[in-house]
Protein backbone atom coordinates (compact mmCIF):
# COMPACT_ATOMS: atom_id res chain seq x y z
CA UNK A 1 0.00 0.00 0.00
CA UNK A 2 1.56 3.12 -1.01
CA UNK A 3 2.13 6.15 1.77
CA UNK A 4 0.57 9.42 1.19
CA UNK A 5 4.00 11.08 0.11
CA UNK A 6 3.82 8.47 -2.95
CA UNK A 7 0.72 9.13 -3.82
CA UNK A 8 1.16 12.66 -3.69
CA UNK A 9 4.75 12.47 -5.67
CA UNK A 10 2.63 10.24 -8.31
CA UNK A 11 0.11 12.90 -8.69
CA UNK A 12 2.38 15.56 -9.46
CA UNK A 13 4.45 13.13 -11.81
CA UNK A 14 0.98 12.63 -13.18
CA UNK A 15 0.06 16.22 -13.69
CA UNK A 16 3.46 17.15 -14.98
CA UNK A 17 2.94 14.33 -17.70
CA UNK A 18 -0.05 15.49 -18.56
CA UNK A 19 1.00 18.91 -19.28
CA UNK A 20 3.65 18.14 -21.41
CA UNK A 21 1.32 15.64 -23.29
CA UNK A 22 -0.90 19.00 -23.95
CA UNK A 23 2.18 21.03 -24.99
CA UNK A 24 3.58 18.32 -27.59
CA UNK A 25 -0.43 17.74 -28.49
CA UNK A 26 -1.05 21.55 -29.51
CA UNK A 27 2.95 21.77 -31.09
CA UNK A 28 2.89 18.58 -33.26
CA UNK A 29 -0.53 18.71 -33.63
CA UNK A 30 -2.46 21.90 -33.76
CA UNK A 31 0.54 24.30 -33.92
CA UNK A 32 2.67 22.44 -36.68
CA UNK A 33 0.80 23.31 -39.75
CA UNK A 34 -0.75 26.57 -38.25
CA UNK A 35 2.50 27.99 -39.52
CA UNK A 36 1.94 26.86 -43.06
CA UNK A 37 -1.80 27.54 -42.98
CA UNK A 38 -0.52 31.00 -41.81
CA UNK A 39 2.23 31.63 -44.99
CA UNK A 40 -0.32 30.15 -47.19
CA UNK A 41 -3.03 32.69 -46.07
CA UNK A 42 -0.98 36.03 -46.39
CA UNK A 43 -0.18 34.90 -50.01
CA UNK A 44 -3.96 33.77 -50.93
CA UNK A 45 -5.04 37.10 -49.53
CA UNK A 46 -2.01 39.20 -51.95
CA UNK A 47 -3.05 37.17 -54.66
CA UNK A 48 -6.40 37.84 -54.23
CA UNK A 49 -5.93 41.75 -54.31
CA UNK A 50 -3.91 41.34 -56.93
CA UNK A 51 -6.29 39.59 -59.32
CA UNK A 52 -9.20 42.21 -58.39
CA UNK A 53 -6.90 44.93 -59.52
CA UNK A 54 -6.65 43.02 -62.95
CA UNK A 55 -4.50 45.43 -64.23
CA UNK A 56 -2.80 44.42 -67.60
CA UNK A 57 0.55 46.02 -67.18
CA UNK A 58 0.66 45.01 -63.15
CA UNK A 59 4.28 44.83 -61.61
CA UNK A 60 4.16 41.17 -60.77
CA UNK A 61 8.12 41.52 -59.80
CA UNK A 62 7.07 43.72 -57.24
CA UNK A 63 4.54 42.01 -56.01
CA UNK A 64 6.87 38.82 -56.06
CA UNK A 65 9.34 40.30 -54.25
CA UNK A 66 6.99 41.76 -51.03
CA UNK A 67 5.64 38.04 -51.03
CA UNK A 68 8.87 36.68 -51.56
CA UNK A 69 7.82 34.52 -54.08
CA UNK A 70 7.43 33.81 -57.52
CA UNK A 71 5.01 34.59 -60.26
CA UNK A 72 3.39 32.95 -62.83
CA UNK A 73 0.65 33.96 -65.40
CA UNK A 74 -0.77 31.37 -67.77
CA UNK A 75 -3.57 31.56 -70.51
CA UNK A 76 -6.80 29.60 -70.69
CA UNK A 77 -4.79 27.12 -72.42
CA UNK A 78 -2.15 27.02 -70.01
CA UNK A 79 0.37 28.88 -71.90
CA UNK A 80 3.02 30.92 -69.84
CA UNK A 81 2.66 34.73 -69.92
CA UNK A 82 4.71 35.62 -67.27
CA UNK A 83 6.94 34.00 -64.86
CA UNK A 84 9.59 35.36 -62.40
CA UNK A 85 13.17 35.48 -62.76
CA UNK A 86 14.56 32.27 -60.52
CA UNK A 87 11.68 30.10 -60.83
CA UNK A 88 12.50 26.91 -58.25
CA UNK A 89 12.26 23.85 -60.85
CA UNK A 90 10.63 25.39 -63.54
CA UNK A 91 10.02 22.69 -65.84
CA UNK A 92 8.28 20.35 -62.92
CA UNK A 93 6.58 23.90 -61.33
CA UNK A 94 5.05 24.82 -65.08
CA UNK A 95 3.64 21.47 -65.71
CA UNK A 96 2.12 21.34 -62.01
CA UNK A 97 0.95 24.58 -62.70
CA UNK A 98 -0.45 23.79 -66.79
CA UNK A 99 -2.16 20.79 -64.76
CA UNK A 100 -4.09 23.13 -62.31
CA UNK A 101 -5.73 25.02 -65.26
CA UNK A 102 -8.30 25.21 -66.60
CA UNK A 103 -9.89 24.44 -62.65
CA UNK A 104 -8.04 26.17 -60.44
CA UNK A 105 -11.02 28.94 -59.66
CA UNK A 106 -11.09 28.25 -55.90
CA UNK A 107 -7.42 28.75 -54.68
CA UNK A 108 -6.86 25.46 -54.03
CA UNK A 109 -2.82 24.52 -53.10
CA UNK A 110 -0.54 22.23 -54.37
CA UNK A 111 2.47 20.67 -52.56
CA UNK A 112 5.59 20.11 -54.65
CA UNK A 113 8.39 18.42 -52.80
CA UNK A 114 11.83 19.93 -54.30
CA UNK A 115 13.63 16.93 -55.74
CA UNK A 116 16.26 17.33 -53.82
CA UNK A 117 14.56 16.63 -50.48
CA UNK A 118 15.24 19.63 -49.29
CA UNK A 119 11.65 21.49 -48.92
CA UNK A 120 8.35 21.72 -50.13
CA UNK A 121 7.35 24.07 -52.11
CA UNK A 122 3.36 25.62 -52.55
CA UNK A 123 1.65 26.41 -55.48
CA UNK A 124 -1.74 28.89 -55.17
CA UNK A 125 -3.54 30.78 -58.08
CA UNK A 126 -6.36 32.38 -58.67
CA UNK A 127 -8.20 33.16 -61.95
CA UNK A 128 -8.28 36.64 -63.51
CA UNK A 129 -11.28 38.31 -65.09
CA UNK A 130 -10.12 38.59 -68.25
CA UNK A 131 -9.32 34.83 -68.04
CA UNK A 132 -6.04 34.51 -67.02
CA UNK A 133 -4.44 32.81 -63.87
CA UNK A 134 -2.53 34.00 -61.35
CA UNK A 135 -0.10 31.55 -59.91
CA UNK A 136 2.63 32.45 -56.99
CA UNK A 137 5.15 29.75 -55.96
CA UNK A 138 6.65 30.11 -52.93
CA UNK A 139 8.93 27.67 -50.64
CA UNK A 140 8.02 26.72 -47.32
CA UNK A 141 11.52 25.65 -45.97
CA UNK A 142 11.66 28.50 -44.07
CA UNK A 143 8.06 27.53 -42.00
CA UNK A 144 9.53 23.86 -41.95
CA UNK A 145 12.53 24.49 -40.41
CA UNK A 146 11.27 27.28 -38.24
CA UNK A 147 8.57 24.34 -36.90
CA UNK A 148 11.36 21.80 -36.62
CA UNK A 149 13.50 24.20 -34.78
CA UNK A 150 10.27 24.66 -32.35
CA UNK A 151 10.23 20.84 -31.84
CA UNK A 152 13.72 20.28 -31.20
CA UNK A 153 13.20 23.20 -28.11
CA UNK A 154 9.93 21.44 -27.32
CA UNK A 155 12.08 18.54 -26.64
CA UNK A 156 14.44 20.64 -24.55
CA UNK A 157 11.60 22.25 -22.93
CA UNK A 158 10.30 18.88 -22.15
CA UNK A 159 13.49 17.72 -20.41
CA UNK A 160 13.80 20.79 -18.49
CA UNK A 161 9.93 20.56 -17.17
CA UNK A 162 10.04 17.21 -16.04
CA UNK A 163 13.41 17.14 -13.93
CA UNK A 164 11.82 19.95 -12.39
CA UNK A 165 8.31 18.91 -11.86
CA UNK A 166 10.18 15.49 -10.60
CA UNK A 167 12.51 17.62 -7.97
CA UNK A 168 9.09 20.06 -6.97
CA UNK A 169 6.96 17.11 -6.82
CA UNK A 170 9.80 14.94 -4.46
CA UNK A 171 9.37 18.32 -2.40
CA UNK A 172 6.12 19.46 -1.69
CA UNK A 173 5.33 15.50 -1.11
CA UNK A 174 7.71 15.32 1.55
CA UNK A 175 6.28 18.94 2.59
CA UNK A 176 2.75 18.24 2.20
CA UNK A 177 3.25 14.70 4.01
CA UNK A 178 5.27 15.22 6.66
CA UNK A 179 2.53 16.73 8.66
CA UNK A 180 -0.18 13.75 7.90
CA UNK A 181 2.52 11.39 8.67
CA UNK A 182 2.97 13.34 11.94
CA UNK A 183 -0.66 13.45 12.80
CA UNK A 184 -0.56 9.98 11.91
CA UNK A 185 2.01 8.89 14.01
CA UNK A 186 0.57 11.39 17.12
CA UNK A 187 -3.05 9.64 16.57
CA UNK A 188 -1.23 6.10 16.92
CA UNK A 189 0.68 7.39 20.54
CA UNK A 190 -2.58 8.83 21.66
CA UNK A 191 -3.93 5.04 20.95
CA UNK A 192 -1.13 3.38 22.56
CA UNK A 193 -1.89 5.26 25.73
CA UNK A 194 0.82 7.93 25.54
CA UNK A 195 -1.96 11.00 25.97
CA UNK A 196 1.17 13.90 26.36
CA UNK A 197 1.44 14.26 22.50
CA UNK A 198 1.91 17.97 20.83
CA UNK A 199 2.64 19.18 17.83
CA UNK A 200 3.82 22.01 16.47
CA UNK A 201 1.41 24.42 13.96
CA UNK A 202 2.50 25.52 10.72
CA UNK A 203 0.11 26.45 8.76
CA UNK A 204 -3.00 27.88 9.01
CA UNK A 205 -5.02 25.37 6.03
CA UNK A 206 -6.61 21.96 6.95
CA UNK A 207 -3.21 20.09 8.20
CA UNK A 208 -2.59 22.83 10.69
CA UNK A 209 -6.65 22.71 11.79
CA UNK A 210 -6.23 18.85 11.86
CA UNK A 211 -3.15 19.50 14.33
CA UNK A 212 -4.70 22.03 16.11
CA UNK A 213 -7.62 19.55 16.79
CA UNK A 214 -5.05 16.84 17.35
CA UNK A 215 -3.44 18.85 20.31
CA UNK A 216 -6.88 19.69 21.55
CA UNK A 217 -7.91 16.03 21.72
CA UNK A 218 -4.71 15.07 23.30
CA UNK A 219 -5.16 17.88 26.40
CA UNK A 220 -8.71 17.02 26.63
CA UNK A 221 -7.97 12.89 26.85
CA UNK A 222 -5.07 14.10 29.68
CA UNK A 223 -7.37 16.18 31.51
CA UNK A 224 -9.76 13.32 31.51
CA UNK A 225 -6.93 11.06 32.46
CA UNK A 226 -6.28 13.03 35.31
CA UNK A 227 -9.58 13.57 36.17
CA UNK A 228 -10.20 9.34 36.11
CA UNK A 229 -6.98 9.59 38.41
CA UNK A 230 -8.53 11.30 40.52
CA UNK A 231 -11.53 10.01 40.43
CA UNK A 232 -10.31 6.58 41.79
CA UNK A 233 -8.98 8.26 44.48
CA UNK A 234 -11.34 10.70 45.66
CA UNK A 235 -14.09 7.83 45.55
CA UNK A 236 -11.47 5.45 46.99
CA UNK A 237 -11.33 7.75 50.19
CA UNK A 238 -14.65 8.32 50.47
CA UNK A 239 -15.23 4.92 50.56
CA UNK A 240 -12.60 3.73 52.91
CA UNK A 241 -13.65 5.86 55.79
CA UNK A 242 -17.14 4.80 56.13
CA UNK A 243 -16.37 0.84 55.44
CA UNK A 244 -13.77 1.43 57.77
CA UNK A 245 -15.87 3.36 60.52
CA UNK A 246 -18.41 0.72 59.83
CA UNK A 247 -16.27 -2.51 60.23
CA UNK A 248 -14.72 -1.05 63.44
CA UNK A 249 -18.22 -0.40 65.03
CA UNK A 250 -19.75 -3.10 63.41
CA UNK A 251 -16.46 -5.19 65.31
CA UNK A 252 -16.69 -3.48 68.64
CA UNK A 253 -20.69 -4.11 68.84
CA UNK A 254 -19.55 -7.90 67.85
CA UNK A 255 -16.99 -8.33 70.63
CA UNK A 256 -17.43 -5.59 73.10
CA UNK A 257 -21.00 -3.78 73.74
CA UNK A 258 -23.43 -6.00 72.56
CA UNK A 259 -24.61 -6.61 75.74
CA UNK A 260 -24.34 -2.80 76.67
CA UNK A 261 -27.79 -1.75 75.18
CA UNK A 262 -27.03 1.84 75.29
CA UNK A 263 -23.30 1.34 73.72
CA UNK A 264 -24.46 -0.64 71.57
CA UNK A 265 -27.28 1.46 70.17
CA UNK A 266 -24.89 4.52 69.71
CA UNK A 267 -22.76 2.28 67.45
CA UNK A 268 -25.45 0.46 65.70
CA UNK A 269 -26.55 4.23 64.78
CA UNK A 270 -22.88 4.92 64.04
CA UNK A 271 -23.08 1.86 61.46
CA UNK A 272 -26.55 2.95 59.88
CA UNK A 273 -25.25 6.91 59.57
CA UNK A 274 -21.83 5.31 57.63
CA UNK A 275 -24.03 3.70 55.54
CA UNK A 276 -26.14 5.98 54.78
CA UNK A 277 -23.14 8.26 54.17
CA UNK A 278 -21.54 5.35 51.79
CA UNK A 279 -24.70 4.93 49.88
CA UNK A 280 -24.95 8.63 49.11
CA UNK A 281 -21.65 8.58 47.64
CA UNK A 282 -22.77 5.54 45.82
CA UNK A 283 -25.65 7.33 44.27
CA UNK A 284 -24.11 10.79 43.22
CA UNK A 285 -21.35 8.78 41.47
CA UNK A 286 -23.78 6.67 39.35
CA UNK A 287 -26.16 10.19 39.22
CA UNK A 288 -23.31 11.64 37.53
CA UNK A 289 -21.96 9.18 35.46
CA UNK A 290 -25.61 8.36 33.69
CA UNK A 291 -25.98 12.23 33.55
CA UNK A 292 -22.46 12.80 31.52
CA UNK A 293 -22.77 9.34 29.88
CA UNK A 294 -26.65 10.76 28.13
CA UNK A 295 -28.37 7.32 29.90
CA UNK A 296 -30.66 9.28 31.71
CA UNK A 297 -32.90 11.02 29.33
CA UNK A 298 -34.53 15.07 30.26
CA UNK A 299 -38.36 14.71 29.97
CA UNK A 300 -39.49 18.86 30.34
CA UNK A 301 -42.81 19.20 31.67
CA UNK A 302 -44.94 21.66 33.46
CA UNK A 303 -43.73 21.92 37.10
CA UNK A 304 -45.16 23.93 39.79
CA UNK A 305 -42.44 25.72 41.87
CA UNK A 306 -43.45 26.10 45.37
CA UNK A 307 -44.91 22.60 46.30
CA UNK A 308 -41.88 21.47 45.25
CA UNK A 309 -39.24 23.40 47.24
CA UNK A 310 -41.28 22.89 50.44
CA UNK A 311 -41.37 19.58 49.74
CA UNK A 312 -37.45 19.88 49.72
CA UNK A 313 -36.84 22.26 52.60
CA UNK A 314 -39.11 19.54 54.55
CA UNK A 315 -36.86 17.23 53.88
CA UNK A 316 -33.77 19.11 55.24
CA UNK A 317 -35.12 20.69 57.86
CA UNK A 318 -34.04 18.35 60.79
CA UNK A 319 -30.53 18.45 59.33
CA UNK A 320 -30.93 22.35 59.05
CA UNK A 321 -31.80 22.27 62.71
CA UNK A 322 -29.01 19.75 64.37
CA UNK A 323 -26.49 22.51 62.15
CA UNK A 324 -28.03 25.26 63.89
CA UNK A 325 -29.75 26.78 60.73
CA UNK A 326 -33.04 27.38 59.61
CA UNK A 327 -34.79 27.88 55.98
CA UNK A 328 -36.90 31.39 54.62
CA UNK A 329 -38.69 30.65 51.56
CA UNK A 330 -39.69 33.50 49.41
CA UNK A 331 -41.42 31.98 46.18
CA UNK A 332 -43.79 33.75 43.13
CA UNK A 333 -46.92 30.96 42.32
CA UNK A 334 -44.98 30.16 39.14
CA UNK A 335 -45.13 27.05 36.77
CA UNK A 336 -41.59 26.52 35.29
CA UNK A 337 -40.80 24.04 32.33
CA UNK A 338 -38.23 21.32 33.83
CA UNK A 339 -38.07 17.67 34.28
CA UNK A 340 -39.31 17.86 37.96
CA UNK A 341 -37.06 14.69 38.90
CA UNK A 342 -33.73 16.52 37.65
CA UNK A 343 -35.07 19.86 39.62
CA UNK A 344 -35.71 17.90 43.25
CA UNK A 345 -32.37 16.69 42.25
CA UNK A 346 -30.84 19.90 41.78
CA UNK A 347 -32.74 21.70 44.84
CA UNK A 348 -30.97 18.79 47.20
CA UNK A 349 -27.86 18.88 45.85
CA UNK A 350 -28.00 23.26 46.71
CA UNK A 351 -29.76 23.08 49.52
CA UNK A 352 -27.26 20.45 51.00
CA UNK A 353 -24.18 22.24 50.01
CA UNK A 354 -25.84 25.84 51.72
CA UNK A 355 -26.22 23.43 55.12
CA UNK A 356 -22.45 22.26 54.80
CA UNK A 357 -21.05 25.46 54.13
CA UNK A 358 -23.94 27.46 56.15
CA UNK A 359 -22.40 29.33 59.49
CA UNK A 360 -24.10 28.01 62.85
CA UNK A 361 -26.80 30.77 63.88
CA UNK A 362 -27.59 31.69 60.48
CA UNK A 363 -30.48 31.71 57.56
CA UNK A 364 -30.89 29.89 54.48
CA UNK A 365 -32.95 31.85 52.40
CA UNK A 366 -34.34 30.20 49.14
CA UNK A 367 -36.17 32.58 46.77
CA UNK A 368 -38.29 31.77 43.32
CA UNK A 369 -39.26 35.35 41.25
CA UNK A 370 -39.95 35.41 37.91
CA UNK A 371 -38.23 37.51 35.89
CA UNK A 372 -39.59 38.64 32.13
CA UNK A 373 -39.99 34.77 29.97
CA UNK A 374 -38.10 33.13 32.89
CA UNK A 375 -38.64 31.98 37.10
CA UNK A 376 -34.92 32.30 38.87
CA UNK A 377 -34.28 30.38 41.99
CA UNK A 378 -31.83 31.12 44.29
CA UNK A 379 -30.18 29.78 47.36
CA UNK A 380 -28.30 31.82 49.97
CA UNK A 381 -26.52 31.14 52.93
CA UNK A 382 -24.13 33.17 55.40
CA UNK A 383 -20.26 31.25 56.04
CA UNK A 384 -17.21 31.37 54.33
CA UNK A 385 -16.55 33.68 50.83
CA UNK A 386 -15.14 31.80 47.86
CA UNK A 387 -12.49 33.19 46.95
CA UNK A 388 -12.61 34.53 42.72
CA UNK A 389 -10.51 32.29 41.39
CA UNK A 390 -11.98 29.27 42.95
CA UNK A 391 -16.03 30.10 41.82
CA UNK A 392 -15.39 28.54 38.15
CA UNK A 393 -13.98 25.46 40.13
CA UNK A 394 -16.28 24.67 42.57
CA UNK A 395 -18.60 23.35 39.28
CA UNK A 396 -15.95 20.41 38.77
CA UNK A 397 -15.89 17.06 40.27
CA UNK A 398 -14.62 16.34 43.66
CA UNK A 399 -13.41 20.53 43.61
CA UNK A 400 -14.18 21.33 48.00
CA UNK A 401 -14.41 25.06 48.24
CA UNK A 402 -11.60 26.10 50.58
CA UNK A 403 -10.53 22.70 50.81
CA UNK A 404 -13.12 21.49 52.91
CA UNK A 405 -14.09 17.84 52.82
CA UNK A 406 -18.22 18.18 53.16
CA UNK A 407 -20.38 16.15 50.93
CA UNK A 408 -19.29 13.85 48.42
CA UNK A 409 -17.73 16.39 45.95
CA UNK A 410 -20.29 15.67 42.90
CA UNK A 411 -22.94 17.38 44.12
CA UNK A 412 -22.03 20.90 42.44
CA UNK A 413 -20.94 18.98 39.62
CA UNK A 414 -24.57 16.90 38.93
CA UNK A 415 -26.13 19.96 39.34
CA UNK A 416 -24.30 21.85 36.50
CA UNK A 417 -24.38 18.84 34.31
CA UNK A 418 -28.12 19.23 34.42
CA UNK A 419 -28.75 22.23 34.32
CA UNK A 420 -26.53 22.23 31.43
CA UNK A 421 -28.56 19.49 29.66
CA UNK A 422 -31.82 22.14 30.14
CA UNK A 423 -30.05 24.67 28.31
CA UNK A 424 -30.64 27.39 31.07
CA UNK A 425 -28.20 30.32 32.86
CA UNK A 426 -26.76 29.71 36.22
CA UNK A 427 -24.33 30.91 38.20
CA UNK A 428 -22.73 31.96 41.66
CA UNK A 429 -21.66 35.12 43.49
CA UNK A 430 -19.78 35.04 46.68
CA UNK A 431 -18.84 38.35 48.50
CA UNK A 432 -18.19 39.22 52.27
CA UNK A 433 -19.43 36.15 53.46
CA UNK A 434 -22.68 35.34 51.73
CA UNK A 435 -22.67 32.96 48.95
CA UNK A 436 -25.50 32.50 46.98
CA UNK A 437 -26.46 29.63 43.93
CA UNK A 438 -29.19 30.42 41.33
CA UNK A 439 -30.40 29.48 38.05
CA UNK A 440 -33.33 29.93 35.07
CA UNK A 441 -36.04 28.07 34.41
CA UNK A 442 -38.75 28.69 31.62
CA UNK A 443 -41.77 29.93 32.54
CA UNK A 444 -44.76 27.29 31.57
CA UNK A 445 -47.25 28.79 29.19
CA UNK A 446 -50.73 29.71 31.67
Amino acid sequence: MRSIGQKLFLGFIAMAVLTIGVLWLIQAGVMRDSYVRERIGRVDQAIKQAVSASEANQDYDALAERLNASLVVVGKQGDVLYRSQGLPMMGMMLRAIQAMVPGQTTGEVQFVQSMAGAGRYAVLGHAMPDGRYLFAVFSLADVDEAAAILRRQLWIVTVILFVSASLLAVFLSRRLSRPIQAVTAAAHELARGNLAVALPVTSQDEVGRLTTALNELSRELQKTDQLRKELIANVSHELRAPLAVIKGYAETVRDVTWPQEDKRRAQLTMIADEADRLTAVVRDILDYSRLQSGVQKIQSKDVALRPVLEQVLARYEQQARLAGLSFDLSADDLRIRFDEARLIQVLHNLISNAINHGQPGTVITVSAARQARHGRVAVRNIGTTIPPDELGQIWERFHQAGGRPLGTGLGLAIVKTILEQHQVNFGVQSDQGVTVFWFDAPVADL
